[in-house]
């Protein structure tokens, strides 16, 4: 498969982390209007896996034989995982901290490829992660220096939600040399579909609140279009012709992105420590993305 010319790549990565950065206000936003948040999380994907297959198979995009890789399935538990927790975490904590926490991926996609793949960590890595580390503390703090009783148990859930696109962006990286992205993207859209069933069959065996506003099905649609299906096919094009460093390094636009619509559109505040947070987290996945991720450690002769 021919490498995009890099110009390219680099305009859709940018592009799709605008417009993901959207979705953690959006969500937030659409979650005042359903019952159950796994329910609307379902129907999300739903909408983008639709949309998504008609496109792609219309187009001759995919090939079927990518279902029976074992590992997409894999892919799309990782996915389907991370919203989940996500989705929860929302009820729980601001979409402002929830960016930044579910970002710090970068620095366990790190953290990940040093010990699964054997890929380098620098110093300046190895910085970062600490850097990240604190920041992350410091996020989960109110103004009177103590774990915000009210938000701590969402942080966590959304900090655990972004572990687990660390190993879906490692593997869907790893795809690659067989897949194309949009074939891999596409993928793991319908994978993690199916993998949101099962949660969703369960509320609804023990009597889960499923109503939806209309209004709901505003923010439905809007988040399985644009922030599922749109989004996650650029990104996926781009990762064709740019270094998952530069990928990673350009998604600090969608964090910005989504502090900003957090703070003028929800209103959303945040401590001075969570904010001093926030500026760590930014400067660790710079740090992290910036100097080599996804670069394997050289083979020494023997």
């Amino acid at each position: 498969m021919a490498a995009r010319e890099k110009k390219n790549a680099i305009f859709l990565t940018v592009l799709a982390s605008l417009v993901w950065g959207t979705s953690f206000p959006g969500t937030k936003w659409g979650l005042g209007f359903v019952g159950n948040d796994v329910f609307f999380l379902l129907l999300r994907f739903l909408v983008a896996c639709a949309i998504t297959l008609s496109v792609v198979l219309y187009l001759g995009k995919l090939r079927l034989s990518i279902f029976r890789e074992p590992m997409m399935w894999v892919i799309g538990g990782f996915n389907a995982a991370g919203f989940v927790l996500q989705y929860v975490g929302l009820t729980i904590t601001t979409a402002s901290k929830t960016a930044l926490l579910v970002d710090i991926n970068v620095v366990a996609v790190a953290i990940v490829s040093y010990f699964m793949f054997r890929e380098r960590l620098g110093r300046i890595q190895t910085a970062g992660i600490v850097c990240g580390t604190v920041g992350v503390i410091f996020l989960t703090l109110n103004k009177d220096l103590v774990f915000d009783p009210d938000q701590i148990l969402g942080d966590i859930m959304v900090y655990v939600a972004g572990w687990s696109w660390a190993f879906f962006i490692v593997y869907n990286k790893r795809m690659l040399g067989k897949y194309s992205g949009v074939e891999i993207s596409s993928a793991a859209i319908t994978t993690c579909t199916v993998w949101l069933v099962l949660p969703t069959v369960y509320l609804f065996v023990t009597g889960a609140d499923f109503s939806i506003e209309p209004t709901g099905w505003l923010a439905i649609l809007y988040l399985g279009l644009f922030c599922t299906s749109i989004a996650t096919l650029l990104w996926a094009m781009g990762l064709e012709g740019v270094s998952a460093t530069a990928s990673a390094t350009i998604m600090l636009v969608e964090v910005l992105t989504a502090l900003a619509l957090s703070i003028f559109l929800l209103m959303e505040t945040m401590s001075v420590a969570a904010t001093f947070g926030g500026v760590l987290v930014l400067l660790a996945i710079f740090l992290v993305a910036g100097t080599g991720i996804g670069e394997k450690e050289p083979v020494k002769s023997v």
